[in-house]
């Protein structure tokens, strides 16, 4: 009688170790309808509605309102931990940074309403993120947003870069009002550990 809560207890035990430390896969297959059952069930409930509060939570702190890209505290989070990697004598990080710039926003803004302005936002923040499809893309400014380049977008970046010039000239083109248009100055850094002690080198 003792053995058979033994199991089901311990492994209760053992998930609660990990949703302490923020794991939350686990597995609790115990469903019995005695008092064991009934904790294992609610315990289970609550490490889901922990989980999902959690991602809530870091969608409001590190995601952007208005483009849904990370924001600034993502960005500065990641570059800790592009860091981290730099210091790693046994890692060999390779990474570039791509920064974007939103041309003649002010003049929208100004002449059209902030209204179009977040559309010419949100119109070149899909260009950058249709682009850069497997990076990180981020808005660190009002108008700025970057790009960390890692594997395969890192290696394809000239291309990339072409893909995105041709595009812009297309949306442009394409464009029926100044706000649907996309103006935008970018640069691209690749980290070289010769000549970049540090990430913000880059």
């Amino acid at each position: 009688y003792a053995g058979r809560f033994t199991k089901p207890l311990t492994d209760l035990t053992d998930a609660a170790r990990k949703v302490d430390k923020g794991e939350y896969d686990f597995d609790l297959d115990y469903d019995g309808d005695d008092e064991v059952g009934i904790l294992t069930n609610t315990f289970k409930q609550l490490a889901a509605h922990t989980e999902e509060n959690i991602t809530s939570l870091n969608k409001r702190v590190y995601v952007d309102a208005l483009t849904s890209v990370r924001n600034k505290a993502a960005y500065g989070n990641y570059i800790h931990m592009l860091q981290d990697k730099v210091d790693d004598p046994e890692a060999d990080p390779k990474f570039a940074f791509g920064v974007f710039d939103c041309d003649d926003l002010k003049m929208i803004n100004y002449s059209f309403s902030h209204d179009k302005g977040d559309v010419y936002l949100k119109t070149a923040c899909s260009l950058i993120c249709r682009t850069f499809r497997h990076s990180p893309v981020f808005r660190i400014g009002g108008d700025e947003f970057a790009v960390i380049l890692e594997n395969e977008d890192l290696k394809n970046r000239d291309e990339l870069i072409a893909q995105f010039r041709q595009a812009r000239i297309d949306l442009s083109e394409a464009a029926k009002d100044p706000w649907e248009e996309v103006h935008i100055t970018m640069g691209l850094a690749v980290y070289d550990p010769e000549t970049d002690p540090s990430v913000m080198d880059v």
